[in-house]
């Protein structure tokens, strides 16, 4: 069983820095949803590097819990024009490819390990500028 580990801090005005690891439960997607709504107050068109290493499926309880929330997440998700996914993880890679195009308004490009400033400098491009969100 692989230990697990949600993270995030506001970095700048508008960059959210995450770090997750193994796989969410349900006790795990409470604190995240809380942990992140206390820290976007204020957030408005920003950017999320998200590291993502050794990350498992969530348990049936945690995506529950993502859907009891579901509003709260959309109001989350509005805050953010960008995502910078760091991880070596193909099935993660295509997860977010996918949600970058059913979820209006929101890009997420995926970056390996070894290109954290190249996320970096694509989070610092405002997206109506950034020739890659289209």
């Amino acid at each position: 069983m692989t230990s697990r580990k949600f993270d995030s801090h506001r970095e700048a005005e508008n960059l959210m820095v995450m770090e997750t690891t193994g796989q969410i439960d349900a006790i795990g997607m409470e604190v995240a949803l809380t942990m992140l709504s206390e820290q976007m107050i204020g957030m408005h068109h920003g950017g999320i590097l998200m590291r993502a290493h050794d990350v498992q499926w969530p348990t049936l309880g945690a995506i529950a819990v993502e859907l009891r929330h579901w509003a709260q997440l959309m109001a989350l998700i509005q805050k953010v024009d960008k995502v910078a996914l760091i991880t070596n993880q193909d099935w993660l890679r295509r997860a977010a490819a996918i949600e970058s195009a059913v979820i209006p308004n929101l890009v997420i490009k995926s970056f390996g390990p070894e290109d954290e400033a190249a996320a970096r400098a694509w989070l610092d491009v405002p997206l109506s500028a950034d020739a890659t969100a289209g």
